[in-house]
């Protein structure tokens, strides 16, 4: 009974410390949620040099793979973020530089559904397109609009930008899930 009690303080131990964090080990909904968005929100004005191209936007694209392609980077930039919030083992985003994988099965899809919250998924999607084709986080719910963080955008809210910004999407425009 006193090496279990003992294991249970020692664990207890870890998680209070913060290196339970570090190595991915966050107690509660709440908490990851909390985690994730403050690496998210430590991002907000990191700038890519030119075209997809740089040491951030490199940083970014090594999380899937593709350090160096000079690729998209906004799903890379959900990816990277979750790796840098939990540890690559315990990100639960999928692996992936395609943006519609972050809203496969949505709860929420442009205006149905259970209303997003903060940490979930959003994609936005371009009816020209025929698909989602830019992604995020989303921090907040104000009203009608969602207060999203993400990257490979702009002051324009382009998919093909030049760093990571705070931006307000409608929500009839986007899809969202909850990956926490």
């Amino acid at each position: 009974m006193r090496i279990i009690h003992a294991l249970a303080l020692a664990s207890l131990s870890l998680l209070g410390s913060g290196e339970g964090i570090a190595q991915g080990i966050v107690p509660t909904r709440g908490a990851r949620v909390e985690r994730l968005m403050e690496v998210a929100r430590d991002t907000i004005g990191w700038k890519e040099e030119r075209g997809n191209s740089g040491p951030v936007v490199d940083k970014i694209l090594t999380s899937v793979g593709l350090e160096g392609t000079g690729a998209p980077w906004c799903a890379a930039w959900v990816v990277f973020v979750g790796d840098e919030a939990f540890g690559k083992q315990h990100n639960p985003f999928p692996r992936s530089a395609w943006s519609p994988a972050f809203v496969v099965k949505p709860s929420w899809n442009r205006g149905k559904g259970s209303l997003p919250g903060s940490a979930d998924a959003f994609g936005v999607y371009f009816h020209h397109l025929k698909r989602v084709a830019h992604t995020g986080l989303i921090e907040r719910i104000e009203g009608k609009m969602a207060v999203t963080i993400e990257g490979n955008t702009n002051d324009d809210g382009s998919r093909e930008g030049d760093g990571v910004y705070r931006k307000r999407r409608p929500l009839g425009t986007i899809l969202a899930r909850s990956w926490l």
